[in-house]
C-alpha cells in the first residue's frame, strides 16, 4: 500500500515509517526542513520537504505522492 506520512521525520513519524516499510508499505514522508531527507531515506521512505499549515503545498505533495492513505503524525514535540 502507498502510505503518505505527514510528520515522518518527527519524534513520532521517525519510529512509524521504519514499521510501516517493515511492513512492505512505499512509504512517503514529509519533512519541513530539506537537512532531514536523509534521515527519511535511511529509514526507508522517499522523503518530501512540505509546509503542513500550507494547503498549496500539501495538497502538491499529497497528489505527487498518490497514496492510498494518509497518516498525519505532524507535531510540535522535539527529538531529545
Amino acid at each position: 500500500m502507498r502510505v503518505f506520512v505527514a510528520g515522518g521525520s518527527g519524534v513520532i513519524g521517525r519510529r512509524l515509517v521504519p514499521r510501516l516499510v517493515a511492513g512492505g508499505h512505499q512509504v512517503t514522508a514529509t519533512t519541513t526542513s530539506a537537512g532531514k531527507l536523509g534521515l527519511l531515506e535511511r529509514l526507508g521512505a522517499e522523503g518530501v520537504v512540505m509546509d503542513g499549515l500550507d494547503a498549496a503545498s500539501v495538497g502538491e505533495a499529497v497528489a505527487a505522492a498518490q497514496p492510498e492513505a494518509i497518516v498525519h503524525q505532524m507535531t510540535a514535540l522535539s527529538v531529545a
